[in-house]
């Protein structure tokens, strides 16, 4: 499974905030807009209903679920869940949806039935583990009865067609249930897709220091997941686009560039900065210029390609999870173009054939990549991080000299003396491996 998702495009849908009428109804009348992108999946976030305890906003968190087998009403019915599932696979998409097991709203059935699956703090009250989130509980998802239960909840939507999962804090789960659902699925829906929500580096500590456990990327590698979040090392990219420090940004490169040694080799990243907790390119920055080279570098590295719904369409602001906050999906054609172009690369076939994406330890703002391939060639990736309109001289002596052609111009270009000025986003290659 993990190979063939390298040059895959992952599109996410927030239900609610998709469409003015915020239903999977209407969702299903803008699939062919989704696979005209050329989306091969099609991911939603959570679909259950939300509980009314400590709810935040009018209409509550979507990652806040009362009932794991009953559909929001809001989205619609089961019938129209179900409608949507077949109209996905109709159109040759696949769906995935998320799924939030490490804790449920403080009105749960679980909560009100099963009070004893419920993680307990030193008081023996019902908890979060980590922080204080007012509309949920943790789960104990070492409980064997519980980790029955939510087995069978992943089998359910798989008997209805539904094809992956994204775990919510997948490595705040128990080790011991992944091994559970992995049993399960490779012998029933071993074609199953998952997706976790690899938690940050500087949280898997914290939540160690207070004698929780936080599964590394490894272990959920090892565990079954086909794709893992690439929280292990966005914080120090964070930190420089936020802050400009240049210090972040070469700390990124020696990250960014030993996560191939740390994982297993078939271990696959899911690729783009965007998503519902993450700010979007365009509250980063309104330099066109960055904004391009933000949005083609993780796309260049091994692995599938993540859209957020209003990628595509600049979206400059980040969706309220708590209320109606409906997207603006009013397309620029120049941004629009530059998308369906990153896309088109993606989805080459020559992105199967990805072994290593190499991280350059160049110099300055701006980033080097090398794609090592099956036959043994090579490409180029080469991004300017820098907002001056000269963009950035990139030089370092793993750039062979010589004349390539740019997959997005078409045009020949030469680097010289082991180095190169990038001011657009640069996709290189010399051999014939890319379609066009």
């Amino acid at each position: 499974m993990k190979n063939e998702l390298k040059n895959k495009i992952i599109y996410q849908v927030f239900t609610r905030n998709f469409t003015e009428e915020g239903t999977f109804n209407s969702l299903i009348k803008k699939l062919d807009y989704i696979k005209d992108l050329g989306t091969d999946i099609l991911y939603l976030l959570p679909i259950s209903p939300i509980g009314k305890v400590g709810r935040k906003g009018d209409l509550g968190s979507p990652y806040s679920i009362s009932d794991y087998y009953a559909i929001n009403e809001e989205l619609g019915t089961l019938d129209d869940f179900k409608n949507l599932i077949n109209k996905t696979h109709e159109k040759g998409m696949k769906i995935m949806i998320d799924i939030v097991f490490n804790h449920t709203s403080r009105d749960s059935i679980i909560y009100k039935e099963h009070n004893e699956w419920m993680y307990k703090n030193e008081k023996g009250e019902c908890a979060n583990k980590v922080g204080d989130w007012s509309d949920v509980y943790d789960l104990n998802t070492d409980n064997d009865e519980l980790i029955s239960y939510l087995v069978n909840v992943i089998r359910y939507y798989s008997s209805l067609g539904v094809d992956g999962y994204r775990f919510d804090v997948a490595s705040l789960i128990s080790a011991k249930f992944y091994k559970a659902l992995k049993e399960m699925l490779n012998n029933e829906y071993p074609e199953t897709i998952l997706l976790a929500e690899s938690i940050h580096a500087s949280f898997a500590s914290y939540v160690r220091s207070l004698g929780f456990n936080a599964l590394s990327d490894s272990e959920l590698y090892d565990l079954g997941f086909d794709l893992c979040y690439w929280y292990n090392t966005i914080e120090s990219f964070d930190g420089f686009i936020k802050e400009n420090d240049v210090n972040l940004l070469n700390t990124y490169k020696v990250l960014l560039n030993n996560e191939e040694a740390y994982n297993p080799s078939s271990a696959l990243r899911i690729r783009g900065l965007e998503n519902h907790d993450q700010l979007r390119i365009c509250e980063l920055t309104k330099n066109k210029r960055l904004m391009k080279n933000l949005a083609a570098y993780p796309v260049f590295l091994k692995g599938p390609m993540f859209i957020y719904n209003g990628l595509e369409t600049e979206a400059d602001h980040h969706l309220d999870l708590f209320t109606k906050d409906l997207l603006d999906l009013t397309i620029d054609e120049e941004w629009y173009n530059f998308i369906l172009s990153l896309i088109k690369f993606k989805k080459d076939k020559s992105n199967l054939e990805v072994l290593t994406s190499e991280v350059l330890s160049t110099k300055g703002e701006n980033l080097a990549i090398i794609n090592h391939y099956k036959d043994g060639s090579k490409s180029y990736g080469l991004f300017s991080l820098s907002t001056l309109p000269n963009g950035s001289l990139i030089k370092d002596e793993k750039l062979e000299d010589g004349a390539y052609v740019d997959y997005f111009t078409n045009k020949v270009v030469v680097i010289e003396k082991n180095s190169i000025r990038v001011k657009e986003p640069l996709f290189l290659f010399k051999s014939e491996k890319i379609d066009g």
